[in-house]
């Protein structure tokens, strides 16, 4: 809001200065005294050397001449035919000031002396300097107007958004956003409400689902303590040898035996129950040019990578056209961006395609520094697995996942790919 303040100063002292200098060039220049009263004077003699005469009228159509007088010397026998001539003294013909004098000629002699009276006043000028200031007034409104405007529609509502991030992070979904009407942000105001009203929402749910989750776990080990309290008794019975009979003796194990495959149907409803939770992307049908999902990628992840020293490349291609959804393809891109730039050696990151076999393209996302483990690539696809290499990098093992899932579901498939130091997943898909 300072800076805003300090614009609005900056503007006025602009306006201001170039007001004055305009104001200041005018009248060192276009304000000056008039001398357009000769132009007019030589005219009115001229007219009078051919036609021997200067009327009234001739005169009120000068803009600067004001009156004409005449003196004749005494030794000339010319007469003057202007209505307003009277015969004057040198001396007082002479007199007074804003005038000037010129010798008059009728048919080439000499007749005498006209004295004109005039205004040198620039009448033009001064209208164009207030024309000019006009405009400077009207101009100079309509800025402070549009600062104005800004302030109190925009910067001013602008200082209240700054509180509604705050307020979401503080997971204040309750309280709902006023959406003033004659604000610039009403639009917004109204969409980040929406978000609002989403996010809470999906907390309610997400809640519902925890508490059905808390629900199925207490359950769960409801069943499970079962079983596992009479494999507990059946194993201190053994122990302390507290059945005799050799017969019964038998049976314990055979017991023991088929309480753990009790538990075993346990944990596969369990894997499957956890199976069900993963995120299960939807595959639109149709078709995606490649280059352009790659270019998408590449420009998403380039300057991150350039910020971390990785040197990236995307290698040439040919934009072909493939059957699948170019959005899950994108993110899957992404997901295995984001895998090389956590896994890899931060040295480089590439982008490459390949001819499969016919009918097929595959793309391929390569970096530097393989640490996975010889033996672990056969579980790299597996739901919520996650290699050794991964212990002390954040993630959720459910990315690869989702690659192989949405290469599945468009008809393709997903595989890696290890080359001395190198690590890449390829990912292939058909065209179209």
């Amino acid at each position: 809001m300072r800076g805003f303040r300090r614009f609005i100063v900056l503007v006025a002292v602009v306006f201001v200065a170039g007001v004055v200098l305009a104001n200041g060039a005018f009248l060192m220049v276009g304000g000056k005294n008039n001398k357009s009263y000769n132009v007019e004077a030589n005219r009115l003699l001229d007219q009078y050397n051919t036609t021997g005469e200067i009327t009234e009228v001739d005169v009120d159509a000068c803009v600067y001449i004001k009156g004409v007088e005449f003196f004749v010397p005494a030794e000339s026998e010319a007469s003057f035919s202007y209505d307003s001539y009277e015969p004057y003294e040198m001396r007082d013909f002479f007199a007074g000031v804003g005038y000037i004098i010129r010798p008059v000629f009728y048919d080439g002699e000499f007749v005498g002396y006209a004295k004109f009276s005039y205004t040198s006043e620039n009448k033009d000028g001064w209208s164009f300097l207030f024309w000019l200031n006009g405009v400077f007034v009207l101009v100079g409104g309509c800025v402070a107007a549009v600062l104005l405007y800004l302030k109190y529609v925009v910067l001013d509502p602008a200082k209240e958004l700054k509180k509604l991030p705050q307020t979401l992070a503080r997971g204040d979904f309750i309280t709902q956003f006023e959406t003033r009407k004659d604000t610039f942000w009403e639009e917004f105001l109204r969409e980040f409400d929406m978000l609002r009203e989403t996010l809470n929402s999906e907390r309610q749910e997400a809640r519902l689902t925890e508490a059905k989750k808390a629900q199925r776990a207490l359950s769960l080990i409801h069943d499970i303590k079962m079983p596992l309290t009479a494999i507990m008794l059946f194993a201190q019975a053994l122990q302390r040898d507290l059945r005799p009979d050799v017969e019964k003796r038998k049976d314990l194990p055979v017991r023991i035996f088929r309480r753990a495959e009790e538990i075993q149907t346990y944990v596969v409803w369990l894997q499957a129950a956890i199976s069900e939770v993963v995120p299960n992307l939807p595959v639109k049908e149709g078709v995606f040019y490649l280059g352009e999902v790659a270019a998408r990628a590449a420009e998403a992840y380039k300057l991150h990578m350039e910020g971390c020293g990785i040197e990236f490349t995307l290698a040439p291609h040919a934009n072909c056209l493939l059957k699948g959804d170019g959005d899950r393809v994108f993110e899957s891109l992404c997901n295995l961006l984001e895998n090389a730039m956590k896994y890899g050696d931060r040295k480089s990151v590439s982008i490459e395609f390949s001819q499969e076999e016919e009918g097929c393209q595959g793309v391929s996302v390569v970096n530097s520094g393989n640490s996975l483990p010889v033996g672990e690539s056969g579980h790299i696809f597996e739901c919520f697995w996650r290699g050794s290499n991964a212990q002390r990098t954040m993630g959720s093992g459910l990315g690869l996942f989702i690659v192989r899932q949405v290469c599945a579901q468009m008809g393709g498939e997903a595989f890696v790919v290890c080359e001395g130091d190198t690590f890449g997943v390829t990912m292939v898909f058909c065209l179209a």
